[in-house]
């Protein structure tokens, strides 16, 4: 099924979109307020931090609200699906066995894999779309940094963004590069005709 005939014709910049490229922390899960802590919190530096946040991972960080429900529907339509990262699956392998997130997702691709970060690039983006057999105006880009909406967007992405407490400050740069703005994901599954 096509996307804009799933979520309906008042998504006009659906048309000829055939896959969702999902950031994870603060797209489809809550855990931007770990990374935003201040680096002066670990004495140990950045492998402390990593540590901490992989413990969370493993045990406490939960899905943002509706995300796995909207990654279910998208999946229950054959859409193609990835998550695209900044962080690496290595470090996020705890989470996803905790969530079966193998199952719900086509694949994960890390900015470790392809040499850059979404901070200057969005090669990540660019490589799941290819590895999709796709180019960027096929795909949808879905982020809660307002920069990187709006650099996805330049690119020739399609983009959603979703809120996140931790980026209130991008969200001007979100709101004026977006084709789409959600609070959360509970928006598309009503359109699609889903309760929630």
């Amino acid at each position: 099924m096509k996307l804009y005939q799933l979520f309906g014709e008042k998504y006009e910049y659906l048309k000829g979109k055939k896959a969702f490229l999902f950031d994870m922390d603060g797209t489809l899960i809550d855990s931007m307020h770990l990374w935003s802590m201040p680096g002066e919190s670990f004495p140990g530096g950045f492998a402390e931090k990593r540590e901490f946040i992989r413990g969370h991972y493993e045990s406490t960080v939960m899905p943002k609200p509706y995300a796995f429900e909207l990654l279910a529907l998208l999946k229950s339509h054959g859409i193609p699906v990835c998550i695209a990262s900044d962080t690496s699956k290595e470090l996020a392998a705890g989470m996803f066995r905790r969530f079966d997130l193998e199952d719900r997702v086509d694949f994960y691709i890390g900015s470790n894999e392809v040499g850059e970060y979404k901070q200057t690039s969005m090669k990540i983006f660019h490589a799941a779309a290819e590895r999709f057999g796709l180019t960027p105006k096929e795909c949808i880009v879905v982020e809660d940094r307002g920069k990187y909406c709006k650099a996805a967007k330049a690119e020739g992405f399609g983009v959603i963004g979703v809120y996140d407490p931790a980026c209130e400050g991008e969200l001007p740069d979100m709101e004026a590069s977006c084709d789409q703005f959600l609070m959360d994901f509970s928006e598309l599954l009503r359109s699609a005709g889903e309760e929630v």
